[in-house]
């Protein structure tokens, strides 16, 4: 009883799962088992919506699945060709508030290496939000998933007005934004986030393992407080081998 119990359990769980997560799942299995080899094309869309009874979108989805996790990469109108046939570590950034935000920095840790207070020159300044000349606590170290992989290098840039922050870092359990507005009472009431693409340089390379000169995925965040004071701006790089930014915009009423 317990067995058929158990059986019925685990194919509950999988017809609850997404059908493009199913799909990309046996397309994984078929590329980790060789039927799909490094440098051959997968079938194509209309082949597989034939082969698995599924729509058009389903199967776009998976095969941007198997894009995120590095397994294939997709060229217009030359087919979604295999690249690699063991999945990659990779992190992928799925965000659509400020609350999907802040679960970020809840579900990641950031550990800090090194802390000072700094004056920056006025070009950095004025990319900051503040006048030259003020000062800034800035923040130096990597952020980890829960395994302790690491994601990214994080130079964070916090306001003066919370550099006595400074001796309670040590005792850092959560996100930074949150120690602010406890002990400050203010609030993040909008963050302004800016994406670019960088060349890795050595410090990155080496704290991350990847290769000096290659590409690295520039997010910098703004986290705003009331009269758009910064209280706080992060600037993160990402390997791009490893790193995906996933992003669902819904179409609002049409446009008379």
């Amino acid at each position: 009883m317990t067995g058929t119990a158990t059986r019925r359990s685990a194919g509950h769980r999988e017809a609850e799962r997404p059908r493009y997560q199913q799909l990309a799942d046996v397309l994984i299995g078929r590329i980790e088992g060789g039927d799909y080899p490094v440098g051959s094309l997968l079938p194509t869309e209309s082949h597989l919506c034939a082969e698995f009874d599924v729509s058009r979108f389903t199967v776009r989805e998976a095969l941007r699945r198997l894009t995120e996790l590095g397994l294939v990469q997709r060229r217009q109108g030359a087919g979604t060709q295999v690249v690699a046939d063991r999945l990659q570590p990779s992190y992928t950034q799925s965000m659509r508030s400020i609350s999907e935000l802040f679960q970020y920095a809840l579900d990641t840790r950031f550990e800090i290496g090194a802390v000072s207070l700094v004056t920056p020159d006025d070009e950095t300044a004025h990319f900051l939000g503040r006048l030259p000349g003020r000062r800034w606590l800035r923040l130096d170290g990597l952020r980890r998933q829960p395994d302790g992989t690491p994601i990214c290098t994080t130079r964070v840039f916090v306001h003066d007005d919370y550099a006595d922050l400074a001796d309670r870092l040590d005792a850092l359990d959560g996100p930074l934004y949150r120690l602010i507005e406890a002990r400050y009472g203010d609030l993040v009431v909008e963050v302004d986030q800016e994406i670019t693409a960088e060349m890795v340089q050595p410090d990155t390379a080496e704290a991350l393992g990847c290769q000096p000169g290659s590409t690295a995925v520039r997010v910098v965040r703004r986290y705003l407080g009331a009269g758009d004071k910064p209280m706080l701006v992060s600037i993160n790089h990402h390997p791009a081998d490893r790193f995906s930014y996933a992003v669902r915009l819904r179409r609002g009423e049409p446009v008379p």
